[in-house]
């Protein structure tokens, strides 16, 4: 956030607005270029903050703070778009499967690679690893699975009977399991390699697949978003049902705590599926030793879970991921969502520390046991398609934290991340807009170096909203992390950037937060609209109970990370006043200075402006039009910032009303005359005004109903109007008859006549 010394620099508009003779005139007054006299706070210490920033070799904390990120070291580069599953053997290979060429690499822990076996199908989205150093292989499309011995040669392959075979998990006994689509089913093989269906969904697919301590498996699906608890006799049941319609990878912690990453598309709800029922095992099948194939078929849209399969992720508009904590008894809650981006692969690379592997950025995530996710890591890749924590040598596995093997796709790569810090790192704040060109001060820094690291802190300006040759270079590292002179260009914009270092890798330095002090050049305020409302409206000043209370001066954060503090503009209570006329006007300041108003008047054929109120707060003036001749009359409203500026800097704009009318004088009933016949009268008189045209008249006989009168031309238009009526029906005797007429002001006028029927 930022934080101003007082003022914050606002929006920056250029407006010409041309009319015609009756518009809206605006004019400014600005003299020379001059600097405001306040200066102002950019402010980076939250975690919001930071997260706005570009991270390379820099984890952002829960706590808001930036360290190293954990050493993460590209072991390989398969030189294919996806490295879609990952495993190992008991002598520390690991094997990476690849996408689109069907290759099984074995990388040696020295990170040496070669192709182990290329499989018939295109893709290898699945492998496991036997303790006889054997490599099994699920592939798609096609859905055949293979057996390699650890020289490469192909010992047996077994077509699944499905197009995908995205999951393969042994069991102590040696028994394969694989999860398929497009008919959601469960495949075991035995040691020889024979085949039965072990269980039937009815998902289109099984996606990941991972055993629990019981010695059942846990299965997650795509079509509905079930995870199943699979028996060892193959009987299903469903554990729980996710929001989302594909569950992409599934992790079970020590003490049966289930996490589940599932994705889809937000506001999509899938029909629900029927339970599943125990599937009858067929007959087995015996393995063949031939290639076979199937038809080829594009896989669907998927992520992948550890050492398991994930597809290219082509995300639509509405896609959405989460992570999702489950009970051993079913009891679910989500700890961590994200729009346009889901969790692709999960491992836990220690006791209570969850890794997850994202589909943005090539990002790595930890889950600590506050239950807290944060960034700590980010691959050269753009997905990170499988996790695999590394087991010791000879399978004995490490509960102590240890390096974890990435797959990152697009493109095609296997990194490790080590325990301890990385040598070095970066992080670019966000480019801050100081809203108009600015001189920049002195930058200071909280953080914490312990012995053998350290933190460079750097800047560089510009006029360009993203930075480009046209900005100036980085600047020399600054001395002092208590308040060191930033030397670089006034400009519009500023970017900082930190480089943490350490000589151990035990150690880290902690950035806590960055200030950097500027000063803005002051911008003359803008009045954006002027209305003169009707006669009669009037307004009655209401001050603000406290400085910053009224809702045009609030402070806080904005929502451009800077903190505005503005002294409270009174608010006003509207009324009705006969005889008043009222003004009011919308303004700002570019800088967020307080303004402070002139208002004026002048008749239309007058000159001299007369003034009204002077260096007023409120954005409105009433003012007594009784008092003034009736004419066309123009306001003309000064916004000046020298309530914040020295003397002789302050800036001003001003800007002129539509004309408006000022009639006080009631229009005259003359003429009137009245005329027997029969029964009957005939009336005669006419209606003058000196400024409004006529707009009504009407007569009543002795106090009764008022008539309307239509004049002699049919139309009410001009300022005098003749009138020729007859009343009808009147009784014999003396009656009183009343003329009133209104002018377009509202002014009202009156004449009387006595007359006498026979």
């Amino acid at each position: 956030m930022t934080t101003p010394t007082r003022r914050i620099a606002g929006p920056l508009r250029l407006r010409s607005i041309l009319t015609g003779a009756f518009a809206l005139a605006a004019v400014v007054l600005a003299g020379p270029p001059s600097e405001a006299v306040v200066s102002q706070t950019w402010r980076v210490r939250e975690r919001a903050d930071f997260e706005k920033g570009e991270p390379k070799g820099v984890s952002l904390a829960p706590d808001g703070t930036l360290r190293l990120s954990p050493k993460l070291d590209t072991l390989f580069e398969a030189r294919q778009p996806y490295v879609w599953a990952l495993a190992q053997d008991s002598g520390g290979n690991l094997f990476a499967s690849s996408g689109n060429d069907g290759a099984i690499y074995r990388i040696t822990p020295s990170g040496k690679g070669e192709v182990l076996f290329r499989a018939a199908e295109p893709e290898v989205h699945a492998l496991a690893v036997d303790g006889g150093g054997n490599v099994y292989a699920g592939t798609a499309p096609g859905g055949r699975i293979y057996k390699i011995a650890p020289d490469g040669r192909q010992a047996w392959t077994q077509p699944s009977g499905e197009s995908y075979v995205w999951a393969l998990v042994l069991d102590a006994q040696g028994n394969l399991f694989a999860g398929t689509g497009v008919e959601g089913r469960v495949i075991k093989i035995d040691a020889s390699g024979h085949k039965q269906v072990f269980f039937d969904s009815a998902e289109t697919h099984i996606r990941t697949l991972i055993p629990d301590d019981a010695g059942n498996l846990l299965a997650g699906s795509d079509g509905h978003g079930l995870i199943f608890r699979i028996s060892p006799r193959g009987e299903g049941t469903v554990l729980y049902d996710a929001p989302l319609n594909e569950v992409a990878a599934l992790a079970i912690a020590p003490q049966g705590t289930i996490y589940a990453a599932v994705v889809g598309e937000s506001g999509r709800a899938p029909q629900r599926a029927e339970k599943p029922s125990p599937q009858p095992s067929p007959s087995p099948t015996p393995p063949s030793s031939g290639e076979g194939g199937g038809a080829p078929s594009q896989p669907s849209a998927g992520p992948s879970v550890e050492g398991q399969a994930a597809t290219d992720q082509k995300f639509p508009i509405n896609m959405e991921g989460k992570l999702l904590m489950i009970s051993p008894d079913g009891y679910g809650r989500e700890i961590w969502s994200g729009t346009q981006e889901a969790v692709l692969s999960l491992a836990f690379s220690g006791p209570g520390r969850l890794l997850l592997g994202s589909s943005a950025q090539g990002k790595l995530y930890a889950l600590e046991g506050d239950d807290t996710v944060a960034e700590i890591a980010r691959t050269s890749s753009s997905q990170v398609t499988a996790l695999l924590r590394r087991a010791g040598a000879k399978g004995a596995a490490a509960q102590a934290p240890g390096d974890v093997a990435v797959a990152g796709s697009n493109f095609g790569t296997v990194s490790l991340l080590r325990t301890g810090f990385a040598p070095t790192g970066s992080f670019e704040s966000r480019v801050f807009d100081a809203r108009s060109f600015a001189t920049w001060g002195r930058v200071s820094w909280r953080a914490d170096t312990p012995k053998g690291t350290s933190i460079a802190l750097s800047a560089r300006s510009g006029n360009t909203e993203e930075p480009d040759r046209t900005w100036s270079e980085w600047g020399p590292a600054l001395p002092d992390p208590e308040g060191s002179l930033l030397e670089r260009p006034p400009a519009r914009f500023l970017q900082w950037r930190a480089q943490l270092k350490t000589e151990d890798a035990s150690r880290s330095p902690v950035l806590r937060e960055v200030t950097v002090t500027y000063l803005q050049r002051n911008l003359p305020p803008e009045i954006r609209k002027v209305e003169v409302l009707s006669p009669g409206v009037s307004f009655q000043k209401i001050p603000a109970t406290q400085p910053g209370a009224s809702p045009e001066g609030k402070g806080g954060a904005s929502t451009d990370g800077t903190s505005v503090f503005k002294k409270g503009r009174p608010q006003s209570r509207r009324g009705f006043d006969p005889g008043a006329r009222s003004v009011s006007w919308q303004a700002n300041d570019p800088n967020d200075d307080d303004l402070v108003f002139d208002v004026y008047y002048r008749a239309i054929d007058e000159t001299t402006w007369k003034p009204i109120r002077t260096r007023i707060d409120e954005d409105f003036v009433t003012l007594d039009s009784t008092a003034m001749p009736d004419g066309s009359y123009v306001f003309r409203i000064v916004a000046s910032d020298a309530a914040s500026n020295p003397s002789g800097q302050a800036l001003t704009s001003e800007k002129l009303s539509e004309h408006f009318d000022v009639d006080n004088t009631p229009p005259r009933v003359e003429g009137m005359k009245a005329q027997p016949q029969g029964s009957s009268l005939r009336l005669t008189f006419s209606v003058t005004d000196t400024f409004s045209i006529v707009r009504e008249a009407s007569y009543a006989v002795d106090a009764g109903d008022w008539v309307a009168c239509r004049p002699v031309d049919g139309v009410s238009d001009s300022l005098k109007e003749s009138y020729d009526l007859v009343v009808p029906s009147l009784p014999p005797g003396e009656h009183s008859i009343v003329v009133r007429a209104a002018d377009a002001a509202g002014n009202s006028g009156a004449g009387k006549l006595i007359v006498k029927v026979p």
